[in-house]
């Protein structure tokens, strides 16, 4: 007497690999009269192990002048820019995974294009 049984096997991905930042520059300009609420910067990050909900969110630097969008990964302004005060933020940007994660750092200079506004 012989039997045969069949076994189907699902190899799933495992989370081994952080995200990776891509499509984006690392220095940004604004004029300090934008407004509240104005896109400074559009990060963006992929995750190799797919499927994966990527998280954004705000390290260091902001000095609560920027908001960052979870799920977007838009960079906005939250308050108003005075050149005098201060003339460039350094932002760290996190992207995560749930169990992984990878930071990068922007770099937001403040001009001004024809006269001091403040």
């Amino acid at each position: 007497m012989q039997y045969a049984s069949f076994v189907q096997v699902k190899i799933l991905d495992r989370n081994d690999s952080p995200p990776s930042f891509t499509e984006f520059h690392t220095e940004y300009t604004i004029s300090e009269d934008v407004p509240v609420g104005t896109l400074v910067a559009k990060v963006k990050a992929v995750d190799p192990d797919l499927p994966g909900i990527i998280a954004y969110s705000l390290v260091a630097g902001d000095e609560g002048k920027f908001t960052l969008e979870s799920s977007t990964g838009n960079l906005k302004l939250k308050d108003t820019l005075d050149r005098e005060q201060k003339d460039r933020y350094r932002v760290q940007v996190r992207a995560s995974d749930g169990v992984q994660s990878a930071d990068v750092v922007l770099t937001i200079l403040k001009t001004v294009l024809y006269w001091d506004v403040n």
